[in-house]
């Protein structure tokens, strides 16, 4: 018997992705997640033509997205009713979101050939984008927080600068779980406008506060980022930011972030980090990622210890955070 093609699993998985993206953004995985729903009534509900639709149906349900109930109609299968609709903070349809927007822009062959001929790709989220990015980065910032709150750095800290960090999540989330912690979230304002609703839902209007602050325009100190000047909080958080910037952009933030915070203050760095990632792995398929947004380096922990250094910070430990294939790196100012 004949190997197999090498690149049938490739091709496979960018086609079950693309049906299930699509599916998620016309909203039927949201419909079909309470249960049974006829394929006339989704064609009716999102105005779609029935021919096209079944079919989507047949391969969702080919790929183990969806079950066919026959009478009563398609609904998620257990296994991504599961995935889809656990407990808050686990959605993973947030990340779908995310990822459908990455893969259309940055993170994909044309940024890495933009990337290698000294250009970059906006990185900007469409405005058309926002609301529901914004939604599915909350989601994801409070499932992260857990993970953060169990630093023992973080414990006894009272205010935290969450910097562009998943529209309020983390900031949410560890107010919650630490009483004595206030938190100042900084970004864009169309970000803002979905934090400020998760703020008020939550009545933690007192214990949280938004500043519109933009990443590439404006400093993170002084009138401009509505703080007055000298340090204004004891911790701040950058999570899957710095992989946004260049070098010299990401020395220009860490720095910002280190005139928020006295001697000794805490910096929380949550992204992909790593020395060598095996051969296949989530986040060897990472690097491509950052090599696309023009960062010319692996994010190793000297390279991040050096711009850390640069900014006025030292770093302490590294923690790795199996459950989200991430890392966090733990500095204090200087």
């Amino acid at each position: 018997m004949a190997d197999p093609d090498p690149l049938s699993p490739l091709r496979s998985a960018r086609k079950v992705l693309a049906a299930v993206e699509a599916a998620e953004g016309i909203g039927l995985l949201e419909a079909v997640a309470g249960g049974p729903v006829p394929a006339g009534q989704l064609a009716d509900s999102f105005d779609l033509r029935p021919e096209p639709l079944h079919a989507l149906l047949r391969v969702l349900r080919w790929h183990g997205v969806l079950d066919d109930t026959g009478a009563a109609g398609w609904q998620l299968s257990e296994v991504y009713r599961e995935l889809l609709t656990g407990p808050p903070g686990s959605n993973a349809r947030a990340l779908l979101r995310i990822e459908r927007w990455a893969a259309q822009d940055h993170l994909n062959a044309d940024g890495v050939t933009a990337a290698l001929r000294g250009r970059r790709l906006p990185t900007e989220i469409p405005d058309a984008e926002l609301p529901a990015l914004a939604d599915a980065m909350l989601t994801g910032a409070r499932a992260s927080a857990p993970h953060l709150a169990r630093l023992p750095e973080l414990r006894d800290r009272t205010s935290l600068a969450d910097i562009a960090g998943g529209s309020g999540g983390y900031s949410l989330t560890l107010c919650r779980m630490f009483r004595g912690l206030t938190a100042t979230v900084y970004d864009r304002a169309p970000m803002l406008e979905n934090a400020a609703r998760a703020v008020k839902e939550a009545e933690l209007g007192d214990r949280v506060r938004l500043v519109a602050w933009d990443l590439h325009r404006d400093p993170l100190a002084g009138p401009e980022a509505g703080e007055a000047s000298g340090p204004a909080h004891d911790a701040a958080l950058l999570s899957h930011v710095l992989h946004l910037l260049d070098r010299r952009e990401r020395v220009r933030l860490l720095t910002g972030a280190g005139r928020l915070l006295p001697g000794g203050g805490l910096l929380l760095v949550h992204d992909f980090l790593y020395e060598e990632p095996p051969a296949g792995s989530a986040l060897a398929a990472s690097a491509v990622d950052w090599l696309a947004l023009g960062a010319a380096y692996h994010p190793d922990r000297r390279a991040l210890a050096a711009e850390l250094a640069e900014a006025g910070f030292t770093l302490r430990r590294t923690v790795p955070l199996p459950a989200l294939g991430t890392t966090v790196a733990v500095a204090t100012r200087d």
